[in-house]
């Protein structure tokens, strides 16, 4: 396979082939960024023209390797223009702010970047699909964050579609919670088949304003709902709450949590302010060390289910609340 380091010399041109050291990038290359040239970055050359020569987004120029190495410091593109490419594997370890983009430039088929790791504190990463509809699908696989502040995006400069991301590992380094900021935008699903993302969070803080899949928590922030993001389903199929607060407001939306599994840590519905819309927890193991706190002054969370085993339950006064013994 070819590896080919950017050079920027010329321009910042990604089809320029003098500014790379060897030809430009190809099919099952590894195209490498790393400290010999962080003033030049590219900012075109990467959306346009669908050659083989470009960033990889071509249907015949799919990339082995994308990797921006720690030495490097420029970052790449821009929102309103993106890298599009679809690399084998994608890792960041350079800071400045990445704007990628997983997808081809003719959409016919769907494309995936199998794996992502960001591991900068430094390192500001947008992430957008190409594609995300009834018809074809760009999706990040998995998606690891080390290090860094990270957006999966809503892309609204020419497409108007949410980023897929299938699996977000959150594994701050040092397990420091300050290392590791993520934030989900609307509508941030996979359309072509129904499915939400799943996370797995070690640590960090998390804002979240799209449907869930299962969501494995262990510490840090999680808010669920930005009221600064419209969105219409808020739901969350599974919440493992380990320890952390996950502070349940979704405001915009109606919204249910099918399970949650409190093992510890504090479920903190007390947010939850606007009465029109419904706001479900269908089944709830509450254990000891854990808190379910459903006082929003408005007594108009529905807990359908509750099985508690230990920990605490804050409710509204004047709640009704039936209560049956001996069960599984």
């Amino acid at each position: 396979m070819a590896v080919h380091y950017w050079d920027g010399s010329t321009d910042g041109d990604w089809a320029t082939a003098a500014n790379w050291t060897a030809a430009l990038p190809v099919a099952d290359g590894e195209v490498i960024f790393d400290g010999r040239q962080v003033a030049v970055i590219p900012v075109t050359g990467m959306t346009d023209g669908g050659s083989v020569s470009d960033s990889g987004h071509a249907n015949a120029a799919t990339l082995d390797l994308l990797h921006f190495k720690s030495t490097y410091t420029g970052g790449i593109a821009s929102a309103a223009l993106p890298c599009i490419t679809s690399p084998d594997k994608l890792v960041i370890e350079g800071s400045g702010t990445y704007h990628i983009s997983c997808g081809k430039t003719s959409q016919v088929t769907d494309t995936s970047i199998p794996i992502t790791i960001i591991n900068n504190k430094d390192a500001i990463v947008y992430l957008y699909s190409n594609s995300n509809s009834a018809t074809n699908l760009s999706e990040f696989t998995d998606v690891y964050l080390l290090a860094g502040t990270l957006y999966i995006a809503w892309n609204t400069v020419e497409l108007d579609v949410g980023c897929y991301v299938k699996n977000l590992y959150i594994a701050p380094t040092n397990n420091s919670p300050g290392n590791t900021t993520v934030d989900i935008d609307k509508d941030c699903f996979d359309e072509l088949n129904d499915v939400p993302t799943n996370i797995f969070m070690q640590n960090g803080t998390v804002t979240c304003d799209t449907q869930l899949g299962t969501v494995n928590m262990y510490a840090g922030t999680f808010t669920y709902g930005d009221s600064a993001s419209a969105e219409t389903v808020l739901d969350i199929t599974r919440l493992n709450l380990h320890s952390g607060i996950f502070t349940w407001q979704p405001n915009e939306a109606a919204a249910t949590i099918t399970t949650a599994y409190l093992f510890g840590g504090t479920l903190d519905g007390s947010g939850t302010t606007n009465a029109g819309n419904g706001k479900v927890i269908t089944t709830c193991y509450l254990f000891s060390g854990a808190t379910l706190d459903m006082a929003n002054n408005r007594g108009d969370i529905t807990l359908t289910n509750l099985y508690r085993i230990g920990g605490d339950l804050t409710i509204d006064k004047n709640a009704k609340v039936a209560v049956t013994y001996n069960q599984p």
